[in-house]
């Protein structure tokens, strides 16, 4: 029988995939904290903006070549809209090794963060690092804490790496946004034919090759549900993952798991 969803470490894989940095603080001076840009690269690892006058950039800059003594946590948050509530799908803290991004590698690590968060900072990165000039730094995990709306816990770093995001993650999110933009009423009626799920309005929450995670704000209670109704066969191109969910509005869908 198929799995419902993903393991717990392939799910977190791909939160972070989504995820931004929002805040730093170094392992020898956990009471200082200070803001944080950028995103999650596709090998696991924390892709970090650093302008010319953050606190970190000097430190970065002077250090090695290749210099990973430098202890970090990062915090990074996954968010998803609720009708017009932004409302926080995950928070991950990453506790790792930072470095400075070797040169022959900055443009990719560049597109990486543009990828999520254009900012033209960008432009000026590239080649070694320069006084006055940004560059980009990479955390390398080593323990990862997380906190989702439905579970919690550790995973190693090796592990972390280990597992690839969902191959779909991408066009996931993009046919996601557009379904709660668009269909909403479509899925809020297909929960009528999924048995022993509570009615009420409904977003999707969740999107993967294995199924879709559905947020339903309950008619009958003021706690919201999150409901998962898996495929019947891994989808393996972004087209499969549409006929999906068309097959589950037009009531054609697998029973849900709670």
């Amino acid at each position: 029988m198929r799995p419902p969803g993903p393991s717990t470490i392939e799910r977190i894989r791909s939160l972070a995939a989504t995820a931004t940095p929002t805040m730093a603080t170094l392992a020898d001076e956990p009471g200082t904290r200070f803001s944080a840009s950028g995103a999650v690269e596709r090998a696991g690892r924390v892709i970090l903006l650093i302008d010319a006058n953050h606190p970190l950039h000097e430190v970065l800059r002077t250090a090695p070549p290749g210099d990973t003594d430098l202890e970090i946590g990062v915090a990074l948050r996954a968010m998803r809209h609720v009708g017009h509530t932004p409302t926080v799908r995950a928070r991950i803290w990453c506790q790792g090794w930072v470095s400075v991004v070797p040169a022959e590698e900055s443009h990719e690590a560049a597109l990486t963060v543009w990828e999520s968060t254009p900012d033209e900072t960008l432009l000026a990165v590239g080649g070694e690092p320069r006084e006055g000039a940004p560059l980009l730094a990479r955390v390398e995990p080593e323990r990862l804490i997380y906190h989702t709306y439905d579970c919690a816990g550790v995973i190693d770093g090796a592990d972390f790496r280990a597992v690839e995001p969902d191959p779909l993650i991408g066009p996931a999110e993009r046919i996601l946004r557009h379904m709660n933009d668009r269909h909403r009423d479509e899925l809020s009626a297909s929960l009528r034919h999924l048995p022993e799920v509570p009615q009420g309005a409904a977003w999707i929450w969740e999107l993967d090759s294995l199924g879709v995670t559905l947020w339903v704000n309950r008619l009958d209670s003021d706690h919201p549900s999150l409901v998962r109704v898996p495929w019947s066969a891994r989808a393996t191109a972004p087209c499969q993952l549409e006929r999906a969910l068309h097959d589950l509005m037009a009531h054609q869908g697998a029973s849900p798991h709670h």
